[in-house]
């Protein structure tokens, strides 16, 4: 059985902030350079909750906290079973 996805306290990948990102309909990743990027949790109707860039120190600590209090998970649909979203 695969682990729930979830991200580190600190820095984390482009490949973690994608698998989180997969989970959610309202968090994604903005102002991509290539090097760095945000992670951003908007609310439904698309206004600003929190956004932290990849590199920065505590940056996985703070998004945690917001989208477990304001993520949309993504439906469950019948191909994503098995999904590691948490």
């Amino acid at each position: 059985m695969a682990q729930p996805l979830r991200l580190p306290d600190g820095t984390f990948t482009r490949a973690e902030a994608n698998a989180i990102a997969a989970c959610y309909q309202n968090v994604a990743i903005e102002d991509d350079q290539q090097t760095h990027f945000r992670l951003v949790v908007r609310d439904t109707d698309g206004s600003l909750i929190w956004r932290d860039w990849n590199f920065a120190a505590g940056a996985g600590q703070g998004l945690k906290r917001f989208i477990a209090d304001y993520g949309i998970p993504v439906s469950e649909a019948p191909d994503n079973a098995g999904s590691t979203c948490p």
